[in-house]
């Protein structure tokens, strides 16, 4: 494990530097985090039950529900007035073009029930992930930006980091304390971690870490502006989003905080974004 850990990050390290110089053709980096969630959700599906998958769902349903509500409380903490106004609709055609392969590949696993070395293949697939994610966040930052760090994008990282222990620690009876570390540190980014997780703890954690990040982002749509109504907090706010508010979640902030806050959501998704990567491989040494 130490080995995967220490090339991971290397690769991925590398990937950065390059991403300033190289910038890969478009549809290079959906086709490799495609493929690795076909991976792990037919891993999935080859070896767990009906009953067991139900499962997997409302646990991972009951765990997004936790984090979202417990990161938010947090954010209470650094409270400010603010005029909110509606929530924006899930963009369900860009969700979608993750979950027809995890869907798919659930489908042909159940059916097939093939014997194949997954873990040896989840490995590579994840060391090419780490060279076309790299590369892409090394394209796409710039100093400038990172230099525009507000307060706002610092407490919001920290609040996601803080609430993910804390949330860890609170299902540690239920699910082992590193592995829900992962899980929660994911911060919303589930096509990276659904398949991390599954390298180390099997498909079946992998499938609930793909999931609980998925639904995390799917529940900032529903319940920000609702929490908004009651208890403003922008940082509590920007924190639920994680890594997805730099990109997906956005144009949520955009609508429910104004553009004051834009900066402050996408520097701390860029933050997270860089981080990520980084933490889970660290957190699986610890």
């Amino acid at each position: 494990m130490k080995v995967f850990t220490e090339v991971f990050i290397s690769v991925y390290v590398i990937a950065l530097i390059l991403g300033r110089y190289i910038k890969l053709p478009k549809g290079v980096s959906d086709a490799i985090i495609l493929t690795v969630i076909f991976t792990i959700a037919f891993w999935g599906g080859s070896q767990i039950a009906g009953i067991e998958l139900v499962d997997s769902i409302l646990l991972s349903l009951l765990l997004a529900l936790v984090i979202t509500v417990v990161t938010y409380a947090l954010g209470l903490f650094t409270v400010s007035r603010l005029n909110v106004t509606f929530a924006t609709k899930v963009n369900w055609k860009v969700q979608a073009k993750y979950l027809i392969p995890l869907v798919l590949g659930f489908v042909v696993g159940l059916l097939l029930r093939v014997n194949i070395p997954f873990g040896n293949i989840i490995d590579y697939e994840l060391y090419i992930l780490a060279l076309v994610i790299g590369i892409d966040v090394g394209s796409a930052i710039s100093l400038k930006t990172l230099m525009k760090m507000s307060k706002v994008a610092i407490f919001a990282v920290i609040i996601d980091v803080i609430s993910a222990v804390l949330v860890a620690l609170i299902i540690s009876p239920v699910i082992n304390l590193k592995e829900g570390l992962m899980i929660m540190l994911g911060s919303g980014w589930y096509s990276y971690t659904g398949p991390f997780v599954a390298r180390y703890y099997g498909p079946v954690a992998g499938i609930i870490g793909f999931l609980v990040n998925f639904l995390r982002e799917q529940l900032a749509f529903v319940l920000v502006p609702i929490f908004l109504k009651f208890r403003p907090t922008p940082v509590g706010a920007i924190a639920v989003g994680g890594a997805t508010s730099m990109d997906v979640t956005l144009p949520l902030y955009v609508e429910v905080l104004g553009n004051e806050y834009m900066i402050g959501a996408m520097v701390s998704g860029v933050i997270l974004t860089i981080a990520v990567p980084i933490i889970l491989p660290l957190v699986s040494i610890i």
